[in-house]
């Protein structure tokens, strides 16, 4: 059977180009993650950062033995305020560390943004770390408000303590610390 004009052995119709070929700048599943790979690595990190420091924190809070008078409601409000604050600083910090996985991400940033506006490379580059930035501003800045009351009336407990208080600023410096990794990335294939 004869290929028909414009279309592929498979007979999926090609988009009128030049010579009937494909580009070589379209990029497809894996390689959009690794244009994110710092991000997912920070964000990895950052569970295990979580998982380590959160029964830590909670098991050497003062009156976690539970000897004393007062009520689990105010044993509660330090220890959450400290974790909060704890995972923030955490967070940030996983986020601007320099690794071989920022500068990987970095060079695939700066090479896709050469191949999808040669003429303004920094531009699609900029855009990305506006948008990277906003991302990790934001989940810090939920990260320090209250739980949603949809994670608060779920009632989960972390030992004595509500686990909701608890789990909203965990997940919250993920974000930040996935969206700061990556806009860190965008940030050094900007300036390079």
């Amino acid at each position: 059977m004869p290929a028909i004009a414009g279309q592929d052995p498979a007979g999926t119709s090609l988009p009128a180009r030049s010579c009937d070929r494909k580009r070589h700048f379209q990029l497809r599943g894996w390689e959009r993650l690794q244009l994110f790979q710092a991000g997912l690595i920070a964000g990895c990190v950052q569970v295990a950062v979580v998982l380590v420091v959160t029964p830590l924190v909670i098991s050497y809070a003062p009156g976690s033995d539970n000897a004393s008078g007062s009520s689990d409601s105010d044993q509660l409000l330090p220890v959450v305020a400290s974790l909060r604050l704890i995972y923030l600083l955490l967070a940030v910090g996983v986020a601007l560390t320099k690794h071989r996985y920022v500068a990987l991400t970095s060079a695939r940033i700066r090479h896709a943004s050469r191949l999808t506006s040669p003429s303004e490379p920094e531009r699609t580059a900029g855009t990305l770390a506006i948008c990277l930035l906003v991302a990790a501003f934001g989940c810090a800045s939920f990260a320090l408000q209250p739980p949603p009351d949809a994670l608060t009336a779920m009632n989960w407990h972390l030992g004595a303590h509500e686990a909701g208080p608890i789990v909203w600023p965990a997940l919250m410096s993920l974000g930040v610390a996935g969206f700061g990794s990556s806009a860190h990335a965008v940030v050094d294939a900007y300036r390079a």
